[in-house]
């Protein structure tokens, strides 16, 4: 009977060379796997963790909130100067001028002080005007926010340093009292200032705050 011929009856270099072949294709396929498993990694970005509360109910992520706008806050105007109202403004019942012997409206109000006083910006705003005028003497306009506009007159035209397009801050200095101005010289010294709000004269009082009238005026 013929014998049949089985692995174990090769010769041991043979099976040395089978079991090195088997070897390295074993080694191949592991290292075929590892890189097909990174290049799909690579190809497939893992998806953001997803916050869970308690009991596993997800948690939608915070909407950001837009940037709040910058509040702007409401004017405020204050007393241009510290002094007593000695003449108040009134558009429907004239007013004798001393200085003109005449019966004659009053656009705005007289605040008494002494020569050379300094006259204070009664709110923020851009120097709008600087002129003389025929009757209220030296005057420095201002423009605040919304197109109000306050006017200070009977300045001493030699003590303004401030110009045209210039802006100012609540209280900063804007000039001094002087004597200019033609239609008041028979009174005190004196601030007369005007306001107006789109672009009718308006009572000053009715716009300063009520703490700057109490400081600067007196008034409860």
């Amino acid at each position: 009977m013929e014998k049949k011929f089985s692995f174990s009856d090769r010769p041991m270099t043979t099976k040395i060379i089978y079991g090195v072949v088997i070897a390295i294709l074993c080694i191949t396929a592991i290292i075929v796997g590892i890189i097909a498993a990174a290049n799909k990694a690579k190809e497939t970005p893992e998806d953001p963790p997803i916050d869970t509360q308690p009991g596993g109910d997800s948690i939608d992520p915070p909407l950001e909130e837009p940037p709040a706008e910058d509040e702007k806050k409401p004017l405020a105007f204050i007393a241009p100067l510290v002094g007593k109202i000695v003449k108040d403004h009134d558009l429907s019942m004239p007013v004798y001028s001393d200085t003109l012997g005449e019966w004659r409206v009053h656009a705005g109000i007289d605040i008494s002080t002494e020569d050379g006083a300094s006259v204070y910006a009664s709110e923020a705003g851009v120097v709008s005007g600087i002129y003389s005028d025929p009757k209220l003497g030296y005057t420095v306009e201002l423009t605040h926010e919304g197109g109000i506009v306050t006017r200070y007159s009977n300045l001493n035209k030699d003590a303004t340093e401030i110009k045209v397009g210039d802006s100012v801050a609540s209280g900063d200095v804007i000039g001094k009292v002087g004597d200019t101005a033609m239609a008041e010289l028979a009174e005190e010294p004196h601030l007369h200032f005007e306001m107006l709000v789109g672009g009718k004269k308006v009572h000053p009082l009715d716009h300063i705050t009520e703490e700057s009238k109490k400081a600067s005026f007196g008034i409860e």
